[in-house]
């Protein structure tokens, strides 16, 4: 007869996965090195996970999830653009640096997957960030709220302003999460030219 398995074993190996995949990328990371940093096998590790590819795809729609969590409530809380763009960011920029860091890490490292994965997760990433943060625009738009413009380019822009505070660790940051996200905010919304 087995020993029960200690509970959390899933949590805790994608915990240990995600810090191993956003200090060393995908191809830096063994399912030996994960299974270590858990402290089980790699036969435990496999029952949970089929291999490598299926963790990295787990970690990556896990945050999805988290961030589409994040632009829903900001949507409810707000019934401006502006507000609904500053929870939003306010609420990104305030999750812990590795958490962050998976956002980067899809799009740097979702290259290294299978075709077939690949597809399926850019679906649910445009599905879950990309197309909900176009649709909270385009709203805008429809209100007045924003001049007309096309929101799908807009909301590439939003998001790139915002990417380097994505990285996990920068030498400086400037300023506090909240800092930046207001200032970045502004600058989408009112430009970075003097009033005056």
């Amino acid at each position: 007869m087995t020993s029960p398995e200690p509970a959390g074993i899933p949590e805790r190996i994608v915990e240990e996965a995600t810090r191993l995949f956003v200090a060393n990328g995908y191809h830096g990371v063994s399912m030996r090195e994960i299974a270590e940093a858990v402290g089980i096998s790699k036969a435990g590790l496999y029952y949970h996970f089929r291999d490598k590819e299926d963790l990295f795809i787990a970690i990556l729609t896990a945050n999805l999830e988290r961030v589409e969590e994040i632009i829903l409530a900001a949507r409810q809380a707000d019934p401006t653009t502006r507000g609904q763009v500053g929870r939003m960011m306010q609420a990104i920029l305030d999750q812990p640096p590795d958490q962050r860091a998976i956002i980067r890490l899809a799009s740097q490292e979702i290259g290294h997957v299978s075709q077939a994965a690949r597809a399926d997760f850019g679906r649910l990433y445009r599905a879950k960030f990309t197309g909900r943060v176009e649709d909270m625009l385009r709203d805008g738009i429809q209100r007045g709220e924003l001049r007309a413009m096309d929101a799908a380019t807009a909301s590439w822009i939003l998001l790139g302003m915002a990417y380097p505070f994505i990285y996990p660790a920068r030498e400086r940051e400037p300023g506090a999460p909240g800092e930046a996200a207001r200032l970045l905010v502004d600058i989408f919304f009112d430009g970075a030219a003097g009033r005056g």
